[in-house]
């Protein structure tokens, strides 16, 4: 398969789970800020996987790689949609809970291994 497609796909499965994310932390107040929601999650999943991907072209040294990844999916999200502190804490826990599930239901259904390329985990079509 493409990589270019494998990559719009785990982009926008990610995204979806972003927004799934976002929805339970944020609870009520998911309505009335449900644009800068949309706008918040493309930068900071679009942006994070750009970052990843294009690692190499951009030459950026592994203190800043890291450093711009923690800012995008830790501090941008929060810092901006001014969450409380619960909001904040659920946010943060869900998101250290979906990163890995995503990569379990990649990496077990599809074989895509990327997500988290140093955790490995067999397909299902090799483990049968």
């Amino acid at each position: 398969m493409d990589n270019a497609f494998r990559f719009l796909i785990m982009a926008a499965v990610t995204y979806l789970a972003f927004l799934c994310v976002i929805r339970i932390a944020m609870g009520s107040q998911y309505k009335s800020k449900s644009f800068l929601i949309n706008i918040i999650g493309m930068l900071t999943v679009y942006g994070s996987f750009i970052i990843s991907r294009y690692n190499d072209v951009l030459k950026l040294p592994g203190f800043l790689y890291y450093i711009l990844l923690i800012l995008l999916t830790v501090f941008l999200p929060p810092l901006s949609l001014k969450m409380k502190s619960d909001q904040t804490l659920k946010y943060i826990a869900l998101g250290v809970v979906a990163v890995p599930l995503l990569h379990l239901l990649f990496s077990l259904l599809l074989g895509w291994g990327e997500y988290l390329p140093f955790i490995k985990i067999p397909s299902l079509w090799e483990l049968i």
